[in-house]
């Protein structure tokens, strides 16, 4: 390694420690504000954003502070990382919920209300999700209306996305406020257990003010294999905690849009003057392609350009053997007639281009399909603030499909729970438990069945079962 070469990784060190240690700053800063604001918090809601603040905090100054260590601790650190990086955005994030039937649907049993929120990790960036509560067992899942954007993304990536719980406390049941067996602790019992009944009531008055304790219910890993342009299913890794009644009831499994681009398919990589069979041409690398136009501002004006190269893991380049400045590319395997010769203005510009098309084809191989299909991640950070739409996401349950089989010719949507039973999106199915409710939906359902018998359309079984039980 070169002298400059050593200067340079040290200059891009001190500054990416000074990064750290800035970013160190800003969250003990938030940390003491979250505890000031836990500390005089009068209503639960601002107890658990304060307590939810500073535990995202604690989490950023850890992985601040092991980051930092271990830079440090190294005598040279490659300043540069191999190959280009993404943006990554992770959105539509649902979460179903495992309630028993006597709990969701007769609204009765479990009586636990949670406030939940996730955190997502990405090397030393963690992102939290906004706080829901109160979540109890009229919710079949959890839905965020986040989406959580990362900057500089490898392709070897690993995201952790972790779900944190609360109980609210004064939620369990009456028998277990203590401010309320205070008051009846006199007139109950006797003064000896009343006094060690009182000092344990003391003691949990005394954790109670350091705030709620949220739990990691659950994690999962998610990488570049796990990003699409649509939503999927992944699998959830539950944690067991000591007090099973603080479980969060979640199903194993969650869902979410992780979507991916790299920094190549809209960077500019590279630009200049190119000669293909004769002709000049204004060339751009970029989005794994080589484009050209017959000027610069054909170009810049968004003409159609006269011809695109793909550069892909097929494309292989090699330098002419009769000119310094030419190149060959072929992207049709060992076939020579298929060589494309483009040549440069100098040897310099060959050398700078052969540099950087090996590279752009050694990304289309790291970025796998995410080089293929091109998936778009947002620009807007977070949706919590946003005023553009307040319209809650409706549940999954309720937007699940009661059809198996759809013929080729039924081109119309997918009908859902709320339109097979004609219920209005206020309207759940728990509050039509009455005997009228359940006559108007037998009949419902039964013309329904009908059109879809015309259609060529199978229901579930059990749904067919239970109208012929009706």
């Amino acid at each position: 390694m070169s002298k400059s070469q050593k200067r340079t990784n040290e200059k891009a060190t001190f500054s990416q420690e000074h990064d750290l240690e800035q970013k160190i700053e800003v969250e003990i800063k938030m940390r003491e504000g979250s505890a000031r604001l836990l500390a005089a918090a009068k209503h639960r809601a601002q107890s658990l954003e304060a307590a939810k603040a500073l535990l995202t905090s604690n989490e950023r100054m850890s992985v601040y502070m092991a980051e930092l260590q271990n830079r440090r601790r190294e005598s040279i650190k490659q300043s540069c990382t191999s190959g280009s990086t993404g943006k990554l955005s992770i959105s539509d994030l649902r979460i179903p919920l495992m309630w028993r039937d006597s709990d969701h649907f007769k609204n009765r049993g479990d009586h636990r209300r949670f406030a939940v929120f996730c955190l997502a990790r990405l090397g030393t960036e963690i992102h939290d999700t906004s706080l829901l509560y109160p979540i109890d067992r009229a919710h079949t899942d959890l839905s965020f209306p986040d989406v959580l954007i990362f900057n500089n993304v490898p392709s070897e990536f690993e995201l952790i996305l972790e779900i944190y719980s609360h109980v609210l406390q004064e939620d369990l049941s009456i028998a277990s406020t203590p401010r309320r067996i205070k008051k009846t602790i006199h007139s109950s019992i006797s003064k000896t257990v009343g006094k060690k009944l009182a000092a344990s009531l003391r003691d949990e008055f005394g954790s109670a003010k350091s705030g709620p304790h949220f739990d990691l219910v659950a994690r999962a890993k998610l990488s570049l294999d796990d990003t699409n342009d649509n939503t999927h299913t992944h699998d959830l890794v539950i944690n067991s905690i000591e007090n099973k009644h603080h479980s969060l009831p979640l199903f194993g499994h969650f869902c979410c849009r992780l979507a991916i681009q790299p920094e190549c398919i809209t960077k500019e990589i590279c630009i200049g003057n190119v000669k293909i069979d004769g002709q000049n041409y204004w060339a751009r690398l970029q989005g794994f392609c080589i484009k050209t136009w017959e000027s610069k501002k054909h170009a810049e004006e968004g003409q159609n350009p006269e011809h695109i190269i793909p550069i892909n893991k097929r494309t292989s380049i090699q330098p002419s053997r009769t000119s310094t400045k030419e190149l060959l590319i072929n992207n049709s395997g060992n076939s020579v007639e298929t060589l494309l010769p483009i040549k440069f203005e100098s040897k310099e510009e060959v050398q700078k281009w052969l540099k950087l098309l090996s590279a752009h084809i050694n990304d289309h191989s790291r970025w796998k399909h995410a080089a293929e299909v091109i998936q778009r991640v947002s620009n807007i950070e977070n949706m919590r603030n946003s005023f553009i739409s307040n319209k809650r996401q409706g549940s999954l349950y309720d937007e699940t499909p009661l059809i198996e089989s759809i013929p080729s010719d039924y081109t119309s949507a997918r009908p859902t729970v709320q339109t097979i039973f004609d219920l209005t999106p206020s309207t759940s199915l728990s509050s039509c438990s009455s005997t009228n409710s359940l006559t108007s939906l037998r009949s419902r359902s039964l013309s329904i069945s009908g059109v879809f018998k015309q259609s060529g359309i199978s229901l579930k079984p059990h749904l067919t079962s239970a109208n012929k039980k009706a």
